[in-house]
């Protein structure tokens, strides 16, 4: 397919150290002259302080794009064999992180979250652990796709605490699942089928509890340009608080080619049918999330008005 990406990552305005990384490339031809390429988008969060969190991050991006960039041009067009591919270049970055973690005591208990985009053919087979995020922009929708892997976000399926008791709460920033912890690590995978005109937004948490999910799809449908709606993200998420790293990675998917046959994917692969799903919910939004300043800057016109709350 043809697309158009651009990534951007901020220290915040709370931290002093920026422990996010990304990456995004277009992966090398599988047939010369082939008309439509693939594309490999990574963003990752890293935890465990300065020299912890950086490298693992750092280190999860890169043993991720390496494994994907040698392994791509051999691979036969099939999902089953992309998503092999994705899941063996993470847990190879899992294992990296958790041996370095054991083999330098200034580097325990680091880990990183990840997320990624493998956009190829006319798929995206997006795969995460821990709370970093991929959402689906399109016609004025936007979708989830991945699923946090976070105490907030098993409390929130549970029902058991209010969202007050949930946001209060000690546990708040507690991530359930990431890479370096343990050896081995579950990975969560997921394909949408892409159409032309579709966003992919890839972003940490310092992005997305800083502003609405509806307001970052009004946000990348007004501006339109990668590169101009990363800006613009991470500035207001700055405005906002600036409370955490701020990392996004923006794709807008400019030509996708027929599918050749129907696709058939693994089972433990989760196949999102965007048509059949209700509308987003709005995400909770925090005390410290000043929504008139949102309004004041984006300024838009009566035609374009932005609702939120």
């Amino acid at each position: 397919m043809k697309i158009s990406f651009f990534g951007l990552t901020d220290v915040g305005r709370k931290r002093k150290f920026n422990e996010d990384n990304f990456d995004g490339l277009d992966l090398p031809e599988r047939r010369e002259g082939e008309k439509y390429t693939a594309s490999l988008l990574i963003v990752a969060d890293g935890i465990g302080g300065h020299a912890g969190g950086d490298t693992a991050s750092k280190v999860g991006v890169e043993v991720i794009r390496n494994q994907i960039l040698n392994k791509f041009p051999s691979l036969e067009p099939e999902i089953s064999h992309y998503q092999e591919a994705m899941q063996s270049g993470i847990q190879a970055a899992n294992r990296e992180i958790f041996q370095r973690a054991a083999a330098d005591p200034n580097l325990t208990g680091m880990g990183t979250t990840i997320v990624t985009a493998l956009t190829v053919d006319s798929y995206a087979l997006v795969s995460n652990v821990g709370d970093s995020r991929a959402y689906l922009i399109r016609e004025g929708r936007i979708v989830q796709i991945s699923e946090d892997h976070s105490w907030k976000a098993e409390q929130r399926k549970l029902h058991l605490l209010t969202e007050e008791e949930i946001v209060e709460s000690p546990f708040r920033h507690t991530i359930t699942r990431s890479l370096g912890f343990e050896s081995d690590v579950n990975v969560d995978t997921f394909l949408v089928d892409l159409h032309k005109d579709d966003y992919l937004l890839l972003c940490t948490d310092g992005l997305y509890e800083s502003l609405p999910d509806e307001y970052m799809m009004r946000l990348i449908l007004k501006n339109k340009k990668p590169d101009k709606i990363c800006h613009r993200l991470i500035k207001l998420a700055n405005k906002n608080g600036g409370h955490d790293n701020i990392t996004a990675l923006v794709a807008h998917i400019l030509e996708v080619p027929p599918p050749a046959k129907a696709a058939e994917f693994p089972s433990d692969t989760v196949k999102l049918d965007i048509k059949s799903q209700e509308k987003a919910e709005k995400q909770p939004v925090a005390d410290t999330v000043e929504l008139e300043d949102i309004k004041r800057e984006q300024k838009p016109s009566p035609s374009d008005t932005v609702k939120l709350g």
